[in-house]
């Protein structure tokens, strides 16, 4: 699966609740978004990438997905815990990591797993009627735990305000003629500085970003309104139809350029 297939989930992040399931094997295609996910893995292999860097979980492991952070899982024969955390739960968390980030996507202890964080992971995918300090309490020591075991270290690029910024900003003018310079200079960096903090913080470069930013809004235009496909395209951002067909190709493969009508 390429991971430059990237969808932000932005209902993900306007969704207010933590998201709960333990109901059988999850299946999730490349995405990001502002919230912590986590998997706790019950039974059988569990293949997942996290920005970038594939695990292959096994029962009583914790897969952790920091905020922004590129990631996918396959389909398999087990069954996990899920949970995705809105920000206002993992407030201490933030806090607590300032600017740095976690060594690992996935601690694979055991002992430790099950000792340590199922009974928290566990509680919080059950909440229920739980009252909020009793379940916040709950998500502390569970986030606690993971970051005691996976352990921290230095980002010199990466803080969430900035992501914030340059994801809102890039969100609001994908459709303008948006180039490196452009951006750097916009956010007071130098070209080569900024595109190396991009790639940090996303796992990808900033014109594959683009791209598939603006595919998806030339998909979501075509289907809203009744017009051409090169009238979406233009009308998201590309320049031109060959440079949106070498896109499409290039995420979506050979088939995808035939189930696109052409004008």
């Amino acid at each position: 699966m390429s991971s430059a297939g990237m969808n932000y989930e932005l209902a993900q992040d306007r969704f207010p609740s933590i998201f709960a399931a333990d109901d059988g094997d999850h299946l999730a295609g490349p995405h990001f978004h502002k919230k912590l996910e986590l998997l706790y893995t019950l039974s059988g292999t569990k293949t997942v990438n996290v920005a970038n860097r594939e695990y292959v979980m096994e029962p009583d492991n914790v897969m952790i997905v920091d905020s922004y952070q590129l990631h996918y899982y396959e389909p398999s024969e087990g069954e996990q815990m899920l949970l995705i955390l809105p920000v206002i739960n993992c407030e201490h968390f933030f806090k607590f990591r300032k600017n740095q980030m976690l060594k690992a996507s996935v601690l694979t202890d055991k002992d430790y797993c099950r000792e340590k964080i199922k009974p928290y992971f566990t509680k919080t995918v059950h909440h229920g009627e739980m009252d909020p300090f009793t379940l916040q309490a709950h998500i502390d020591m569970m986030l606690s735990a993971i970051c005691a075991g996976i352990g921290l270290e230095t980002s010199v690029h990466y803080t969430l305000e900035g992501v914030d910024k340059i994801l809102a900003y890039i969100e609001q003018n994908y459709d303008k003629d948006l180039t490196l310079p452009h951006l750097a200079d916009h956010f007071g960096y130098s070209k080569y500085y900024f595109s190396r903090m991009f790639n940090e913080m996303f796992h990808t470069s900033l014109n594959d970003y683009l791209a598939v930013t603006r595919l998806q809004h030339t998909f979501r235009y075509f289907e809203q309104h009744d017009c051409s496909i090169t009238t979406a395209a233009l009308n998201s951002g590309f320049g031109s139809m060959p440079t949106f067909y070498r896109v499409l190709k290039k995420h979506h493969g050979e088939l995808s350029l035939k189930n696109v009508k052409k004008d």
